[in-house]
């Protein structure tokens, strides 16, 4: 073997090495990717209104288990429907995410979305503004959401829209 072919193994070989990444490196990276995924998520989807990308963030198997769900909370199919019910009630109602953490294969999502709200018009018929606010809880399972856990302000809106709250009296 000829000194250089020596030395190029040796160097193979160091930076092979090198290149292997330990379980909390293989667990920080697959953290990042998750969070990278479910910003897409947020913008393609509920953003930009790609719903066709839908299959590309939503697994087969996918399971809503936000409190008060209904039983056929499942599927891509699923999320098409309730993004659609969405976008025609508000259809500028747009998402920033405002935190994102990870936690292994969950990513949990502290979002404010805001728009007009064609249900709530000034005098001269002109559409309020509405600020909404929420979480939501992502398990992925390669790049893809398999169960979802969301929570949102319902109490906002409605005082957005004027609605008081009154004290029951004793």
């Amino acid at each position: 073997m000829t000194r250089h072919t020596t030395i190029l193994l040796f160097a193979l070989g160091w930076l092979s090495g090198c290149a292997t990444l330990s379980p909390v490196e293989r667990a920080a990276a697959l953290e990042a990717q998750n969070k990278q995924r479910v910003r897409q998520l947020t913008e393609e989807l509920y953003n930009l209104r790609k719903l066709d990308r839908i299959p590309e963030f939503i697994a087969e198997d996918f399971v809503d288990r936000s409190q008060g769900a209904p039983l056929n909370a499942v599927g891509p199919a699923f999320i098409r429907q309730q993004a659609e019910a969405s976008f025609q009630t508000f259809p500028e109602l747009k998402f920033d995410i405002l935190h994102l953490v990870a936690d292994g294969d969950l990513v949990l999502v502290h979002w404010k979305a805001t728009g007009p709200d064609p249900q709530q018009v000034d005098d001269a018929g002109e559409p309020q503004p509405l600020l909404l606010h929420g979480h939501s809880l992502y398990r992925l399972r390669d790049g893809k959401v398999v169960e979802s856990w969301d929570i949102s302000d319902r109490l906002s809106p409605l005082l957005q829209r004027g609605y008081k709250v009154v004290p029951p009296t004793l």
